[in-house]
This record gives structure tokens, C-alpha cells and sequence, in this order.
């Protein structure tokens, strides 16, 4: 592992963050790949999810962003080569509901960039 292995890795991570910290899919899905599966014990789903989850956050806060909340904490991180597995523990603020998350994100190099290819995770 090298230090532009961990930058990449940051890079990709730091936009992925900003885009759910800001509700903005476009964000979120520029760092993952077309055909990113996202796993949950409920079901696969792929990126289109994502856009339906904004909507669904936006409406439950009523567009106010003082009513949403998301803090990221990143647990470990492994990089071999050209792939990385990142967990990352989550704490949401939906209005005056609080849960959390623990996502595993798997990256791939595509390119001089490291991509989002799979979200596994569970919420409680």
C-alpha cells in the first residue's frame, strides 16, 4: 500500500461523504460504477436506488437540510493493488429520528481513479 493508493482511496471517499452529507446523487454517483450492486439484508439494488433515497429523505425532511444529518466514520481500510475494502459506520439525523449504518464499500481502479463497484451494508 502506498500513499496514492490511501489518497485515492480518500479522494473517493471524501466525494462519496459530501454528496450523501448534501443529499446530491449526482455526487454520490460519480464515484460509483454504472453497475454498483448495493446489499442489504433486505435486497439488491443497483445506482437508480440511490436517486429514490434522495427523494425519499428529501421528502421526509421537507427539503429543510437543518433536519439532516450523516456522519461518517471510517473503521478500516485494505488496499491491495488495484482494489480496496473500506467498512465505514454511519450516523444519520432524519428530523427527530437517529439510526445508524455500517457500510462495506469495495473499490476498483478504473482508470487513474478508484470506483465504487459495491455497497454492502446494514442498518439499526
Amino acid at each position: 500500500m502506498n500513499s496514492a493508493d490511501i489518497d485515492g482511496v480518500k479522494k473517493t471517499l471524501q466525494i462519496y461523504f459530501e454528496g450523501n452529507k448534501e443529499l446530491d446523487s449526482k455526487k454520490i454517483l460519480s464515484v460509483w460504477d454504472e453497475d454498483l450492486k448495493i446489499i442489504s439484508t433486505e435486497k439488491t439494488q443497483g445506482p437508480p436506488a440511490w436517486i429514490e433515497m434522495e427523494e425519499y429523505y428529501r421528502k421526509e425532511i421537507n427539503n429543510d437540510m437543518t433536519q439532516w444529518g450523516i456522519e461518517f466514520d471510517v473503521i478500516t481500510t485494505d488496499i491491495f493493488r488495484n482494489c480496496a475494502s473500506v467498512r465505514v459506520d454511519v450516523k444519520y439525523r432524519v428530523g427527530s429520528r437517529n439510526f445508524k449504518e455500517t457500510q462495506f464499500l469495495h473499490l476498483l481502479k478504473k482508470g487513474d481513479e478508484l470506483i465504487i463497484y459495491s455497497k454492502i451494508f446494514t442498518c439499526y
